[in-house]
């Protein structure tokens, strides 16, 4: 005589649960591993793409206040300048009479110790080369003669877009036309970097814009 009731549900629960998952759990499980993986590995894709994007970004900033940095101090010091026309071989400056406004910057750092004039033997020449600025990829040089000068025959910026030239302006902004009276050298830096190069966007590729307007007065901007 059986003097305790058997409850057979707890039985059933117990053996089922020996037995394992079912096939549905299983997929259920598989289905939200795959998912689980799939975000992660998305949300690292997603964090590669936004760290490359801001690591071009600071190198393009790096880039534009290391060259803004050197040609503003090289500006300041000098004792007289010319903007003029730079094509490769010869500086040419721009007429009296004609806007001030040309693809290079010659600079005189250094005068004559017997009359203080300017040394127009030793020059700084910023230029801006046009030759692949059809590719967005215009180069700023900087070349110089001074003794002591270790910085000659440098590229010291480029993917450049753009005004790729310097105008001689007055202190309102007003370019000038008559080169006896110099004031303020402006030049536009404007950086174009390149994102995901093989990702193409219509017909063009996919690039960030950075720029740059800068100007400063010579030491002595009426000479020579």
């Amino acid at each position: 005589m059986n003097l305790f009731g058997h409850d057979k549900t707890v039985d059933a629960s117990k053996t089922r649960r020996q037995q394992g998952m079912t096939l549905v759990e299983v997929m259920v499980a598989s289905t939200l591993m795959v998912l689980v993986i799939g975000g992660v590995m998305v949300g690292n894709i997603v964090g590669m793409q936004q760290d490359q994007l801001v690591e071009s970004m600071a190198g393009a900033s790096d880039t534009s206040r290391n060259a803004v940095n050197l040609m503003l101090q090289d500006i300041r010091l000098a004792k007289g300048f010319y903007v003029g026309s730079y094509p490769g071989s010869n500086f040419t400056a721009i007429a009296s009479g004609s806007t001030q406004q040309g693809n290079a910057l010659m600079l005189y750092p250094v005068v004559n110790s017997t009359n203080q004039a300017v040394d127009t033997t030793q020059s700084i020449l910023y230029y801006f080369d046009l030759s692949d600025s059809i590719n967005n990829d215009g180069r700023l040089w900087r070349t110089s003669n001074v003794v002591g000068d270790t910085e000659s025959g440098t590229i010291i910026a480029s993917n450049l877009i753009n005004t790729l030239y310097f105008t001689s302006e007055n202190f309102q902004g007003t370019p000038q036309t008559v080169r006896t009276f110099k004031g303020v050298v402006h030049a536009t830096l404007q950086f174009c970097e390149y994102q995901y190069p093989l990702t193409k966007v219509g017909s063009n590729y996919l690039y960030e814009y950075y720029r740059m307007d800068c100007r400063a007065t010579p030491h002595l901007p009426d000479g020579p």
